[in-house]
């Protein structure tokens, strides 16, 4: 069982790491209906937004648009920048010692110009393309619950 992560620990823990990633709410209109596209990893048992890690050279609005195509086969265009989250986890993965991540995601609204939703990523369990009160209730992190908040606001608004 790991230990919680205080604020003492993540002062203190020598074995850490900061990670960068970007990702997206990926939306559309289906027959006036707003749609946005999650994915399910962990066997299914968690809905989150597509995201990844930023690669060397790429800024986070062309990481957020290749996470999308990646993880759920949409092309997206970027109608903006919504906001990042952050937060802290244990990496236990092919560790004997755990290592303390402090990771940052800018999310972006990204509007589907193309492509057609799959699951055939090997990172992602399911995809699925879900109203916004749907999303909301199913979407396993606080954070990312935000983060489709600010993009239901934002569509909305326009």
């Amino acid at each position: 069982m790991l230990m919680e992560i205080t604020e003492d620990i993540k002062r203190t823990w020598r074995r850490r790491r900061n990670d960068y990633s970007a990702g997206g709410v990926a939306y559309r209109r289906a027959g006036g209906d707003l749609e946005i596209a999650l994915i399910a990893t962990r066997s299914g048992t968690r809905w989150q937004l597509p995201k990844g890690t930023c690669e060397t050279g790429e800024t986070p609005e062309q990481t957020a648009l290749r996470e999308v195509a990646e993880e759920v086969g949409l092309v997206t265009a970027c109608d903006c920048f919504l906001q990042a989250i952050d937060y802290w986890y244990w990496d236990t993965y092919r560790k004997e010692t755990p290592e303390l991540v402090h990771k940052r995601v800018d999310f972006y609204l990204l509007r589907v110009v193309g492509g057609e939703l799959t699951d055939s990523s090997i990172e992602v369990d399911s995809t699925a393309w879900f109203r916004p009160a749907e999303a909301l209730n199913v979407l396993t992190f606080l954070g990312e619950r935000d983060v489709v908040q600010a993009a239901i606001a934002k569509l909305i608004a326009a």
